[in-house]
């Protein structure tokens, strides 16, 4: 008998799309994953282990609440999915549900709920934690679960592919609302130097269906962004990329050996602050892009 496990992972798209490198763990089991209906587009649909999608704002007419799951794998904090957790009937429970009318986690998921807005110590000290963390999201998620993080990959639908000429560059100049440091401000700049030595650019854009964005993505060689989607759809393609950490934990990214990241020195004053910080920003110079995207080339052409 298949052990059946529900995922919970709704938010940020980008979040979803590495967690997608849970379903190496579990090859064998009847997995069904909850997440919000924009992101069903995004996961591995040909994935033999993940035999449902099922999208939250579907979840009362799913039939999921009267299911009954060996393993419930709960990985968001807000008040919606905790309590989406708490209804659901499962042997186990690991991460967030709701008791006592909060949002709380269970203990073997305490090292990365504790650096969260749910954190049982409060903002400060998760902020703190965060700044102190060492460790990727994967490596800290496998290490919860009882596993070890050998670098699986990202897993996205198979029906996306990477085939950008050599000198076809993509750029993410945009970020979300909420993140306004983490839109560096010299992408013109770049484009216009990167065209005048030959490089073809495209500036990514937003795309009524989601695959559309995934292989725009996929149609290029190299990808510069800051934290976003677009980074971590570079990363499922294995695609190069150079990434900017000005407001967000550089470590928690794992790079697979194909990222060079620049970061801020100015990252601590800015780091997830929601309001804009210019010098964040402005102290990434052209220059350092530039070196970046010739670390990668090199380490491109080594590799080949």
């Amino acid at each position: 008998m298949r052990e059946k496990i529900i995922i919970i992972k709704i938010g940020a798209t980008g979040d979803v799309v590495r967690t997608t490198t849970l379903l190496h763990l579990y090859p064998n089991a009847n997995i069904t994953w909850i997440t919000a209906k924009k992101n069903i587009a995004i996961l591995p649909f040909k994935r033999p282990s993940l035999k449902r999608i099922v999208a939250i704002e579907d979840i009362e007419t799913s039939g999921i609440l009267e299911e009954y799951f060996d393993f419930l794998i709960s990985l968001d904090d807000d008040v919606a999915c905790a309590s989406l957790a708490s209804k659901l009937k499962a042997k186990k429970i690991f991460g967030s549900y709701i008791q006592d009318k909060k949002v709380v986690y269970t203990p073997d998921a305490y090292e990365w709920f504790d650096m969260g807005l749910s954190s049982r110590f409060g903002k400060e000290k998760a902020d703190q934690l965060k700044w102190e963390n060492k460790y990727s999201f994967q490596e800290i998620l496998f290490r919860m679960l009882g596993k070890e993080f050998n670098g699986e990959e990202y897993l996205i639908p198979e029906d996306i592919v990477s085939q950008g000429k050599s000198n076809v560059i993509g750029i993410e100049s945009r970020a979300g609302n909420r993140w306004p440091t983490k839109v560096w401000n010299q992408y013109v700049q770049l484009a216009d130097y990167l065209r005048s030595i030959g490089y073809t650019i495209v500036f990514f854009e937003e795309r009524d269906n989601i695959k559309d964005y995934l292989q725009d993505i996929g149609n290029v060689s190299l990808v510069i962004c800051g934290d976003t989607l677009a980074m971590h759809i570079a990363i499922a393609l294995k695609i190069p990329c150079v990434t900017f950490f000005t407001c967000t934990s550089p470590v928690e990214i794992y790079g697979y050996n194909r990222m060079e990241k620049l970061v801020s020195p100015y990252l601590k004053d800015a780091f997830y602050k929601t309001d804009y910080l210019p010098q964040a920003v402005s102290s990434i110079h052209l220059e350092e892009v530039l070196l970046a995207i010739k670390k990668l080339n090199l380490r491109e052409n080594i590799n080949k």
